[in-house]
């Protein structure tokens, strides 16, 4: 064999040994656990993780609104005279006040604004009601304060709205007759009563003399007794003609004047100016304001005039009679206050009906009445003057008071009334001339 083939075969020979060992070095590594394992080897197959700084911020979702009804605050704004001010600085006033405020805190969301009108003059309660319906009805009120003639005035000018539907306070038992007459108007509820007057005698109680029941001691007692003569309404002189059964309106409700009843009202005030009790100068009262001034100077120790008036002076060693009728059986004018609710939309009308239930309820006007200087409207009132001096009187009158005449009435009647009355008391004419003057125009 050539030298050349010997070298070749030792060469594959020890290739083959060299691969032979190295595949017992690499089997002895794997099973004595000395090799590096695979993770250490491979790429490792586990999740990545990424910082949470690397991350975007997320923009934020807007979360949707609940579906939430939203209560809107209720106002109910209120119109009252000065007399019923709640911030006057009287009793009745904190009383007024307190109530107020309760009603406010029994219901929420709400509100109530009380703001005074004056009751009469260019910007009297009913002008202003007329002005801002037509100028700006936004700023009308929504409840009312109002004594009987403007309150019927008001309703028939379509600036109250009839209650009817709203209230049935009126059909409880604890109301006055006259009240129950208030609040109505050709049928139909115009508002709810919550303070009371009265037309009375009031007299001296300093002489121990009784006051006189009839004409008859009237005119022989030689006492003046003063009225405003001149009233355009003629107030006192429709009571006295009333009170003998003299009628105002026929069964179709068309004006009349009766003349016998009349003519014993004017006699009455001849010879009541011929005995110096009712003189002359009676014919420059007007008012009744004026003429309860006259008394209070002692220019008389009689005066018929209002309830009101006497409640609201210093009127000592005053008390208070029946007004002096024919016969002695007594008859009395009422007259009153009533809360009216303005036009608006019917949620808002039954609250303003809501609050003045709330005023006129029993528990609280009760009280507030004796402390107002007004008549209780309802019965269960009465009770509250039991310690007052004028207790009897009213006990026996308030009963069997009756509303004074509608205001169509007192408008077309009484100036022709008054100028009879005050023709009569200057001694310019004879009663039934006066009468004759005056029937001319009234179906008899």
């Amino acid at each position: 064999m050539d030298k050349p083939e010997k070298i070749g075969k030792r060469r594959t020979l020890r290739r083959i040994a060299l691969l032979l060992g190295f595949l017992g070095l690499l089997i002895f590594g794997i099973s004595s656990c000395n090799f590096p394992g695979f993770g250490a080897i491979l790429p490792n197959s586990s999740p990545t993780e990424v910082s949470q700084e690397q991350l975007p911020t997320p923009t934020p979702q807007p979360t949707p609104t609940p579906n939430i009804p939203l209560i809107q605050p209720r106002t109910l704004i209120v119109w009252v005279p000065p007399q019923f001010d709640p911030a006057n600085g009287s009793l009745a006033g904190d009383m007024f006040t307190s109530r107020l405020a309760e009603f406010i805190a029994r219901r929420t969301q709400t509100d109530v604004q009380v703001r005074v009108k004056a009751l009469s003059g260019e910007f009297g309660m009913l002008e202003s009601l007329q002005l801002t319906d037509s100028a700006a009805p936004v700023l009308m009120p929504d409840l009312v304060a109002l004594p009987r003639p403007l309150l019927e005035q008001a309703f028939k000018d379509g600036l109250l709205v009839p209650l009817d539907g709203y209230t049935e306070a009126i059909s409880e038992d604890d109301w006055f007759d006259y009240a129950v007459d208030l609040a109505q108007n050709e049928g139909q509820i115009v508002g709810i009563p919550f303070a009371g007057d009265m037309m009375v005698l009031a007299y001296k109680n300093d002489t121990g003399e009784q006051p006189p029941p009839d004409w008859n001691t009237v005119l022989s007692s030689g006492k003046a007794m003063v009225f405003p003569a001149s009233d355009p309404r003629a107030l006192v002189s429709l009571a006295l003609y009333q009170s003998l059964d003299g009628k105002l309106q026929d069964e179709d409700g068309k004006l009349v004047l009766e003349g016998d009843p009349m003519l014993k009202v004017l006699s009455y005030y001849q010879a009541a100016q011929t005995a110096n009790v009712m003189p002359y100068w009676l014919t420059q009262f007007e008012t009744a304001e004026q003429a309860w001034n006259s008394y209070l100077d002692r220019q008389a120790t009689l005066s018929i005039t209002w309830t009101s008036l006497v409640l609201g002076s210093e009127t000592p060693n005053t008390s208070l009679a029946a007004v002096p009728t024919s016969d002695g059986t007594a008859y009395s004018y009422a007259d009153g206050w009533a809360w009216g609710v303005v036009p608006s939309n019917e949620e808002t009308e039954a609250f303003a009906v809501e609050l003045a239930e709330f005023l006129t309820d029993s528990s609280y006007l009760n009280a507030w009445s004796l402390e107002s200087g007004y008549l209780p409207v309802r019965a269960s009132g009465l009770e509250s003057w039991s310690d007052t001096p004028f207790y009897a009187t009213l006990k026996h009158l308030l009963p069997y008071a009756i509303l004074i005449p509608d205001i169509s009435i007192q408008e077309e009647i009484g100036p022709e009334v008054r100028d009879a009355v005050v023709s009569v008391l200057k001694d310019q004419v004879e009663p039934a001339t006066a009468l004759e003057i005056l029937l001319e125009g009234f179906p008899q």
